[in-house]
């Protein structure tokens, strides 16, 4: 028994010896993060009702990439969320935080094959992964889907498909599928993108609102079929030691068929400009934005105009202030991102802003290498008038002034401290009641990227 015992050892040996070595390289990397945050009104921005949250909530992120060689490897992102004391039977996220700690709340993030397609100039990736385009005002998600690229010196061409909504093999009424092209121009301080985004939403009412004029944003938008939207969107830019320059600009086209009868063409559009300043520790910021809302008149609103309102393909996702565009904080775990819709008017906030302009001034002081203060004012308002009281019909156009300040330290080897603090003096168009009340955020971040 011994004596075969050690035949069979040689023979694998042997057998391993002569087959070629195949060597996988590994790479990891993630973050930790822990939030504690406090916040009132800005569910509801009313005193009246108590939406007053206060919780710490954690966050793992893990990336593990297995590299074959540069033609080929397999990158893989997971997370995992906690709010402290909760308790999430089964699956689900933000479980695990109370008492015995055990959770099923591990997510996959990204997991896809990326390879150079051989004897073509194209990199291609296939799987779930992410993407980001103009900021995020056209898209920035996680998705599945195959993304091509291949570079051209200063242009780099990016297509692809995203597989958005298939809840239903057997029939494609459900079904959102979308397709992009992205031109992206790098050459000295100058940069330049131009983007077009095609949503085929089939037979759902994604990114429609039967109202985004005078009343309030409806819960349940209207039927829809053949919904069809392409935005087409333009970045330029311009960079120095001294000052970085940027314009975006997006416009609506498309359409889709009303179930009643009639038909609404996308018309909407956004406008953003950004304008930074160095000068020695400081940097001055100066940014607006403008999407465009609906004038009609809900007493005339006949579902046969257009949708004007600046609309957004699903997966659009770009954060601006820290109350009213989500921020550092995002209040993702109490369940409410920004103001409820129904105790607003019609327009948009959260990182989808529609009907919404914003005037900004900001300026950040590096006072020590690992110190950094960030002061910032928002102006809001709406592009059209939206109803401000419920009870009279009045309507308004000012959201209100938002004041956002953050001072960051680093502590040890990339872990850094984040203290954030924001006021919404809220206005007449905040809320549909008589008296908008004002609403803050106050919160703290820990994080190290390793």
């Amino acid at each position: 028994m011994k004596r075969n015992f050690i035949v069979l050892v040689a023979v694998v040996a042997a057998v391993a010896l002569a087959v070629p070595t195949f060597a996988v390289d590994f790479k990891y990397g993630g973050l930790y993060r822990l939030r504690w945050q406090s916040n009132d009104n800005v569910a509801d921005g009313n005193d009246d009702f108590d939406d007053n949250g206060n919780w710490f909530d954690q966050r793992l992120r893990m990336q593990f990439t297995f590299v074959a060689s540069e033609n080929l490897q397999l990158v893989t992102h997971w997370e995992a969320d906690t709010l402290w004391g909760r308790e999430s039977p089964g699956a689900g996220r933000h479980g695990g935080g109370d008492i015995g700690a055990d959770a099923t709340n591990l997510e996959m993030k990204n997991v896809y094959l990326e390879f150079n397609i051989p004897n073509t100039p194209l990199r291609t990736k296939l799987g779930v992964q992410g993407a980001t385009f103009l900021k995020g005002w056209i898209f920035a998600d996680d998705f599945s889907g195959a993304v091509f690229s291949t570079k051209l010196d200063p242009v780099k061409i990016t297509f692809g498909y995203v597989a958005a909504q298939n809840t239903d093999v057997t029939t494609t009424n459900e079904n959102v599928d979308d397709f992009f092209l992205s031109l992206d121009y790098a050459n000295g301080p100058f940069t330049g993108s131009l983007v077009g985004f095609y949503q085929y939403a089939h037979d759902t009412n994604l990114s429609t609102y039967p109202d985004m004029s005078t009343t309030v944003i409806q819960a349940s938008p209207t039927a829809v079929t053949d919904n069809n939207l392409f935005n087409l969107g333009l970045s330029l830019g311009y960079k120095t030691d001294m000052m970085v320059l940027g314009l975006t600009g997006i416009k609506n086209f498309g359409s889709y068929d009303l179930v009643r009868g009639g038909s609404q063409d996308y018309t909407g559009w956004m406008l953003e400009g950004t304008a930074d300043f160095m000068w020695n520790a400081l940097t001055f910021h100066l940014g607006a934005f403008y999407t465009s809302g609906d004038d009609d008149n809900i007493a005339n609103f006949d579902n046969a105009k257009d949708y004007d309102a600046f609309a957004y393909a699903r997966g659009a996702s770009y954060y601006w202030s820290e109350i009213l565009g989500v921020g550092l904080l995002d209040v993702n775990v109490s369940g409410s991102d920004h103001l409820n819709p129904a105790y607003q008017g019609a327009y948009r906030a959260a990182d989808v802003p529609s009907n919404l302009w914003a005037l900004n001034l900001g300026v950040v002081w590096q006072a020590m290498p690992e110190t950094k203060m960030t002061l910032n004012y928002y102006y809001v308002a709406t592009a059209e008038d939206v109803l401000a009281n419920a009870a009279t019909g009045e309507t308004d156009d000012t959201i209100g002034h938002e004041v956002n300040l953050y001072i960051s330290q680093g502590i040890v080897d990339k872990l850094n401290l984040t203290l954030v603090g924001a006021y919404l003096f809220a206005d007449d168009a905040y809320t549909i009641f008589k008296d908008d009340d004002d609403a803050y955020e106050l919160g703290a971040v820990l994080q190290w990227k390793f």
